[in-house]
C-alpha cells in the first residue's frame, strides 16, 4: 500500500501555491464591483484589474482605460489618491463598469485578504470590490 510521501509542491520562488497572495506586486482582477458581478463585455480588450507596486504607485485598467495613481497602505488600511486614467470612450456597459470600478477605488478605506480574494472596504466596512489574483 503506497502512502503519500512526496515533497509538497512549491512555486519557483519557494512559496506555496496555496498560500494567500501578497497585496503588493500581485495583479488583482475584479470579480465583483459595488455588489454587481464584474463582466467582460463585447469590445472590451482586457479585464478590469489593478496592481499595487512597491513604492506606493497603483496601475491597472478599468476594462476600457488605463489607470494610475498613488495608494496609501498601513496595516489593514488602504486608500487610493491622485487616480488618473486615459480618456478612451467604450460601449455604455463598459463605461458603466468603469465608473463603478473607479468609484469603488475612490471609496476604499481598508482591505482584507480572505483566502485568495482581496476585498476592498469603505469607511463603514462594506465591501466595495472583490478581486482575485491572476499573477
Amino acid at each position: 500500500m503506497a502512502t503519500g510521501c512526496s515533497a509538497p509542491y512549491s512555486k519557483p520562488d519557494g512559496s506555496s501555491p496555496f498560500s494567500s497572495p501578497r497585496l503588493i506586486g500581485t495583479t488583482w482582477r475584479a470579480v465583483e464591483i459595488l455588489d454587481r458581478k464584474a463582466s467582460f463585455f463585447p469590445g472590451q480588450k482586457i479585464d478590469a484589474h489593478l496592481i499595487l507596486h512597491s513604492g506606493g504607485r497603483v496601475g491597472g485598467s478599468t476594462g476600457c482605460n488605463n489607470i494610475n495613481g498613488v495608494y496609501s497602505h498601513k496595516a489593514a488600511r488602504l486608500s487610493f489618491v491622485s487616480l488618473g486614467s486615459t480618456r478612451m470612450a467604450c460601449s455604455p456597459k463598459i463605461m458603466d463598469q468603469e465608473r463603478r470600478f473607479l468609484g469603488a477605488m475612490r471609496s476604499t478605506a481598508a482591505y482584507e485578504i480572505s483566502g485568495r480574494r482581496l476585498i476592498l472596504l469603505d469607511r463603514g466596512g462594506r465591501a466595495v470590490m472583490e478581486l482575485i489574483p491572476v499573477r
